[in-house]
């Protein structure tokens, strides 16, 4: 049975609900949400973490307790597309905001994010997920070495 269009809905408010969860310092929702068999990579993995022992200590250290400070996220292009009857592929641009010493809101990291979600026994549990950081071209001046 495919999909419909609410519970596709459904995923995208899931999956905005545990990334402010994530952006607040909680990693809990994402955690959570695991399948057994996920694969997972960022900027911050050397290579591609499989399993969910495995991306839930991944996701750890990079929390180490610490809050996330952000004062607000916004999502941008935001598409979802169905890839069989119980998973889908969430593909959007991220970019957070923190408040500086001044309390004026600054751009904090912006990024690329796919992820693919599988609906087990009605519950919506992360399979795959690629971040990658929207502006490593300008950040770390990669266009420059490359002829750009």
């Amino acid at each position: 049975m495919a999909l419909t269009p609410e519970e596709i809905q459904t995923l995208v408010d899931f999956e905005q609900q545990i990334q402010w969860r994530w952006t607040s310092g909680d990693p809990a929702g994402y955690m959570d949400a695991l399948a057994e068999d996920v694969t997972y990579f960022d900027p911050f993995t050397e290579y591609l973490v499989v399993g969910r022992e495995a991306v839930r200590g991944h996701f750890e250290r990079l929390h180490s307790g610490a809050g996330g400070g952000l004062s607000r996220q916004e999502y941008q292009n935001e598409t979802a597309r169905p890839l069989s009857d119980d998973e889908v592929l969430l593909v959007f641009n991220f970019t957070t905001y923190r408040r500086d010493d001044n309390g004026e809101e600054k751009e904090f990291l912006t990024w690329n994010m796919s992820l693919i979600f599988r609906k087990a026994d009605g519950q919506w549990l992360l399979k795959h997920g690629h971040l990658s950081l929207r502006d490593a071209w300008a950040r770390y001046n990669l266009g420059r070495s490359i002829g750009r």
